[in-house]
């Protein structure tokens, strides 16, 4: 796949670490999901425009250690300057280029150390590696996110390779994150669009981890169309099952980051009436501090669990309702003896844990993923502008 990469120490962060990213790569189709919150950052206002009237593109540019979020237009101003600055050095035109940064909201860019910085990765590209790539976007990630697959269509094997960054501020509308998706498959944007939507709705949408919607939450998906493999209706769903494949392990590793995370909980949610019903209930309990404490604590309090899905108001019958936690069956329509101590220790000493629900009032399901939350994720949120 013919992605080529810079990246600089721009003396953005204040950790002196690489904090621009430069991805360049053949005039591609592509898909772009951003964040819902209202205070959306400069560099998602600027994207959003790009998008409405560029179906290819052919770079991307990111900032790590500032935000440009809440920056009014100055900081629109210095979204739409760095990709007029990438585009010059790649020589290409403004309107192929998307910008993303991340990192302190409400601080203007330093603009000469971006601009220099920029000029730097450009004028040192090399091939993508994944975890320089990720490296150069984090901000308090505690370890660097990337994965890769690849997958065979009619002898044509195609490959699917991501990056992503996000430990804090995670929660749906996106799931503060920024996930990048290369293919090199060759597919309409149409069908792009509709595999993109199908799999950020199951992975970065289906994640929290305080609750906290982000203001520059994006994720992009890209199709160089370098191989000999033409998506269409016959093998999409194939297609979109390794899509999601990367993305799931990308988001999965965002929510084990936690910031002070030690556990990554997988909450399904089993025969509701609906995938919204289900994905509501799944939510609402990964969002419920009380039960993520609990889990921090190694305590099965079951009382925690159920409480959450009462407070949606859906008239559950919980004389119907089962609940486990990893084997342990804790509630079948009402409260059952099981080994508290056993499943104490099976918190503990589990990376990841399961918690399985039956609504008994319906066929379809859902999986949402969150972590515990402790002490970590307090001292790191304090001093986070300090």
């Amino acid at each position: 796949m013919n992605v080529k990469m810079g990246v600089a120490k721009a003396g953005i962060k204040p950790s002196g670490d690489y904090d621009i990213l430069v991805l360049k790569f053949p005039e591609s189709v592509y898909s772009a999901v951003f964040t819902q919150n209202s205070l959306a950052a400069a560099p998602v206002l600027y994207d959003r425009l790009v998008c409405e009237i560029q179906d290819r593109i052919s770079a991307i540019v990111v900032n790590s250690g500032n935000a440009n979020a809440a920056t009014g237009q100055k900081g629109f101003e210095n979204a739409e300057k760095m990709a007029q600055i990438t585009a010059e050095c790649l020589g290409l035109d403004k309107s192929e280029v998307l910008v993303f940064s991340t990192g302190v909201i409400g601080v203007q860019l330093p603009m000469e150390k971006v601009e220099n910085g920029i000029k730097q990765a450009c004028q040192n590209m090399q091939e993508f590696d994944l975890e320089l790539a990720a490296k150069a976007i984090s901000t308090t990630d505690a370890f660097y996110k990337y994965y890769q697959t690849t997958g065979m269509v009619d002898g044509e094997i195609f490959t699917v390779k991501g990056i992503a960054k996000g430990a804090g501020m995670i929660h749906p509308n996106m799931a503060t994150m920024l996930a990048y998706i290369f293919t090199d498959v060759k597919i309409d944007k149409n069908l792009l669009d509709k595999a993109t939507k199908l799999v950020v709705d199951r992975t970065f949408n289906s994640i929290s981890v305080d609750g906290c919607e982000s203001t520059n939450d994006s994720f992009v998906v890209v199709a160089t169309g370098e191989s000999n493999v033409e998506i269409n209706d016959t093998n999409r769903v194939y297609f979109a099952k390794k899509l999601y494949e990367v993305a799931l392990e990308l988001a999965k590793m965002i929510v084990k980051d936690g910031e002070g995370a030690t556990k990554l909980i997988e909450i399904n949610v089993f025969q509701a009436t609906s995938k919204d019903e289900a994905k509501n209930v799944g939510e609402a309990i990964a969002t419920s501090n009380l039960f993520k404490t609990a889990m921090f604590g190694n305590d099965p309090n079951w009382g925690r669990i159920l409480s959450a899905v009462g407070q949606l108001h859906l008239d559950i019958d919980f004389s119907k309702v089962k609940l486990y936690l990893g084997n342990f069956l804790l509630y079948n329509g009402e409260p059952v003896e099981f080994d508290r101590k056993a499943a104490s220790e099976y918190l503990k000493n589990s990376k990841e844990v399961f918690i399985n629900l039956y609504l008994g009032r319906g066929e379809e399901e859902w999986t949402f993923y969150t972590c515990d939350l402790g002490y970590k994720y307090v001292e790191i949120n304090a001093e986070y502008t300090t």
